[in-house]
């Protein structure tokens, strides 16, 4: 009996340990980002975080569905840290694509995606031991631009309805920037596990990105 209640706290205390790991390395991620948005916007975003952060994670948790299975194939020889830290990457990110989708700052979600974007694929390069230069990065934002333009501008419109607005248009872009953010983080790491150049395979990373895309939307469709 003795050993089982210390087994326990101990899993209890690894447990706690673990989500404190997982909180801290979230907050430097997020701290990374704000730096490269414009101070104006992330001042902004740092003063509404106590709030929009709430409502993310509350997003998250209730939009969360379990597609562990749609990525197996993309980890193939993977060894078990990078995997962690795979999945730990990807989940700061779309949690700071969650808070960006509920912040009160109209037009402006698919360009602060952006530089979330770009940290995430920067970090997931490094895990792969993989080659990442800035200079090439800047010019592969004109793409994740795009993609994530277009698939925002009815939730901006709706923030601009006063009261129920800024809420409802939250959150329709909380949706699309965390369905955005997570597929480009897997079809980078597919990329990366797969020994392929995103910057020299553009047409490729589309391709695999609209793939991803339609799995994902179809299986949290038919749940």
């Amino acid at each position: 009996m003795f050993n089982k209640g210390k087994d326990k706290s101990n899993y209890s205390e690894k447990d706690a340990n673990r989500s404190q790991e997982k909180s801290e390395g979230f907050d430097e991620f997020f701290n990374q980002v704000l730096l490269k948005m414009p101070a104006k916007s992330a001042t902004l975003i740092r003063n509404s975080l106590g709030q929009t952060k709430v409502k993310a994670e509350a997003f998250l948790a209730k939009n969360g569905e379990k597609l562990d299975h749609l990525f197996d194939e993309y980890l193939k020889n993977v060894d078990e840290v990078t995997r962690r830290k795979c999945h730990e990457t990807i989940h700061f990110a779309t949690l700071a694509a969650a808070i960006v989708g509920f912040s009160p700052i109209p037009f402006s979600d698919a360009f602060l995606l952006v530089p979330i974007q770009l940290t995430m694929m920067m970090r997931l390069h490094k895990l792969f031991g993989a080659s990442w230069s800035e200079g090439l990065a800047k010019g592969f934002t004109k793409e994740l631009v795009v993609v994530g333009l277009g698939r925002s501008v009815v939730g901006n419109v709706i923030k601009f309805v006063p009261a129920v607005g800024t809420v409802t248009g939250g959150i329709i872009n909380a949706t699309v920037a965390t369905t955005i953010t997570e597929t480009l983080g897997w079809v980078t790491v597919k990329m990366l596990n797969d020994g392929e150049d995103i910057f020299n395979d553009v047409l490729t990373f589309q391709g695999q990105f609209k793939g991803l895309l339609k799995k994902i939307q179809k299986s949290r469709n038919t749940k």
